[in-house]
């Protein structure tokens, strides 16, 4: 049985260590691109915004998988191209270029959402039912917070993730088969 509980800046390796175990082959078995990986998609927001990120930790207190959100895009884009993006491109060019790029969408739709997410669950937890409530988790604060709407992006092509934002009420705002995106969207408080 895992619980959900906010997040701790002592969580930042296990938050890695999930990001890369979930972002794909080349994630888990190369250590550069899987670093490279981690410290794009995980480390920020442990670092700078535990108090909206939350993990599903095991019996051990481990955790095992997470959900994470910084509320607001404008300080997302100042500080993570600021402090992120060259530490990922002294560990891979490539990502670290991409990675100047990552805040775009969130520009251009952060007036209406201007909260964004990542989520990954280890493999063992998923289908469980734990997606959900850290999704739920989330809402219930950026509520509180009055945040009045939160997006995120997805690959165009992973089917059952899109089936699983829209069975929680986000729609898509953008779909870009060219790049293999998808972008959704949820009001937190009604349309």
């Amino acid at each position: 049985m895992a619980t959900i509980r906010p997040a701790r800046q002592s969580d930042m390796k296990a938050v890695e260590h999930i990001c890369r175990m979930t972002a794909g082959n080349l994630a888990r078995t190369n250590d550069i691109i899987g670093e490279a990986t981690a410290k794009t998609y995980s480390t920020y927001y442990i670092r700078e915004c535990t108090d909206t990120c939350f993990v599903l930790a095991d019996d051990t207190d481990t955790p095992v998988g997470y959900i994470l959100c910084e509320p607001d895009y404008k300080r997302y884009r100042k500080v993570f191209r600021k402090k992120d993006v060259p530490a990922i491109y002294s560990i891979y060019k490539k990502d670290g270029v991409s990675a100047w790029f990552l805040p775009v969408p969130f520009s251009f739709f952060g007036r209406k959402y201007p909260a964004h997410l990542h989520i990954d669950i280890l493999p063992e937890y998923q289908n469980k039912g734990y997606g959900g409530l850290l999704v739920n988790e989330l809402l219930t604060e950026l509520h509180k917070r009055q945040v009045k709407g939160v997006m995120l992006t997805a690959d165009a092509e992973n089917d059952g993730a899109i089936r699983f934002y829209k069975r929680l009420g986000f729609e898509t705002v953008v779909c870009s088969k060219r790049i293999n995106a998808i972008i959704m969207a949820k009001n937190i408080f009604g349309k």
